[in-house]
Formats: structure tokens, C-alpha cells, sequence
């Protein structure tokens, strides 16, 4: 049985990657023929539909993430519901922050400096930390075993890549993609110019996941493993 499912998986897969090439091979057409139109009512009646179909792939592409995560976030992961709020409200108020859960790997070999906080995870501490002036906003918070257990600390940084640049997102997520590459740790980030909220792991970095996306997996990841 199990073969046959993994036949069936394969197959399924083969085909969405099909679609998917055959859609963006589309959108390339469709890019050079709309150079040459010049009416606007014409154009307007495209844009409309042009937005019934980025709401449709932002739904494919939400439900994608969720299957994927849902199959590389282990259930032991814990992510306390007080992270959960305070990443809601810091990206609310456009605070930087990277928050890092350590998970069976320990990190203390790849993380540099920080203060030692050894506090329970609770939202105030958090959101005071990573409020801008804060002497402890710079860096990572480390949380192990729902504990806050350091500040400030530096992570080893991923190299920087074109898509980076072209997202526009700095050290903050550079450092998140560098420690998810050498450790099974799941990182959070808030930019700070723009509020996303990105998570990195297992050397993936998935940007601009978007509040309720995120909130929402977090969420089921708990239940799952019934924290």
C-alpha cells in the first residue's frame, strides 16, 4: 500500500509542477502581449481579473505552506501562545524582532554574546525587549524548554543572495536563514520596515507568511502536539 500511495504522491506532484510551469509560462505571455494595449477599458477589465486570480493563488499558495509546514514542523516543537501574541502585536507595531526555539539540536555553539534573561516566556517581556531603544532590542532571543533564556544574541549569518536583496530583507533575516541551515531550531522574524512576519527552518526561509497564515500554523502545531 505504501508503494502505491508514494507512486500516486509522485504522480500528483509531477503534475502540479506541470501546471505550475504551464501558468508561469502563461504569465510571461500574457506580460509581453499587454505591452501593446493601449485601451483602458480593455485594461481595467484585465485588472479585475488579473485580482480574482493573485486571490486565488494566494489561497493555493497559503494552502501549499500549510501542508508543507504541517510535514516539517515536528509536534515537540513548542511554541508558547505567548510568542504567538507578541509576534502578533510587534509586527502590529512594526518592531523588529527574531525570536529562535530551539528544538532537540542544542544551539550554544552557533550563538555569540546575549544576556541572560532566564525568564518565563511572557509577551510583555518580549515586546519590551524588542521595543525600538530597548538596550536588548538588537539580536536574537533564544527560548528553550519555554523559557526566555538569553537577548541580544548574535546567530551565524547565511550568505547573502540576490532574493534577499531582491525582497529586501536584511541581517535580521539573513540570521534567521543562517542558524535554520545549521540547526533544526524554528526562528520567527518581524521586519522592522515592513511588518512581515517570516519564519525559517530546516534551511527555508518563508517570507512575508502574513499574521493569520502564520499565527494560524503555529496554532495547529501546538494543538498537534497538545502543549
Amino acid at each position: 500500500m505504501n508503494s502505491v500511495n508514494n507512486v500516486y504522491i509522485l504522480s500528483a506532484e509531477e503534475a502540479i509542477k506541470e501546471q505550475l510551469e504551464e501558468v508561469k509560462s502563461r504569465v510571461t505571455q500574457l506580460h509581453n502581449d499587454i505591452q501593446g494595449m493601449k485601451q483602458c477599458s480593455r485594461l481595467s477589465n484585465i485588472l479585475q481579473k488579473m485580482y480574482e486570480i493573485r486571490a486565488g493563488l494566494n489561497q493555493l499558495e497559503h494552502d501549499l505552506l500549510q501542508s508543507h509546514l504541517k510535514c516539517c514542523i515536528s509536534p515537540k516543537i513548542k511554541v508558547p501562545g505567548e510568542v504567538i501574541f507578541s509576534v502578533s502585536k510587534l509586527s502590529e507595531k512594526r518592531h523588529g524582532a527574531i525570536i529562535v526555539m530551539e528544538h532537540e539540536d542544542n544551539l550554544d555553539e552557533h550563538l555569540q554574546g546575549g544576556v541572560v534573561i532566564n525568564a518565563p516566556v511572557s509577551a510583555p517581556i518580549l515586546e519590551n525587549i524588542f521595543y525600538p531603544g530597548s538596550p536588548l532590542h538588537d539580536g536574537a532571543v533564544i527560548i528553550r524548554n519555554s523559557t526566555i533564556l538569553k537577548a541580544t544574541v548574535l546567530l551565524p549569518l547565511a550568505p547573502h543572495t540576490s532574493e534577499l536583496e531582491a525582497l529586501g530583507l536584511g541581517s535580521r533575516h539573513r540570521a534567521a536563514l543562517g542558524l535554520s541551515q545549521v540547526s533544526d531550531a524554528l526562528i520567527i522574524v518581524v521586519s522592522e520596515e515592513k511588518g512581515w512576519i517570516s519564519m525559517a527552518l530546516q534551511g527555508q526561509l518563508y517570507p512575508n507568511l502574513g499574521t493569520f497564515a502564520l499565527l494560524e500554523k503555529l496554532e495547529d502545531s501546538m494543538v498537534d502536539g497538545k502543549q
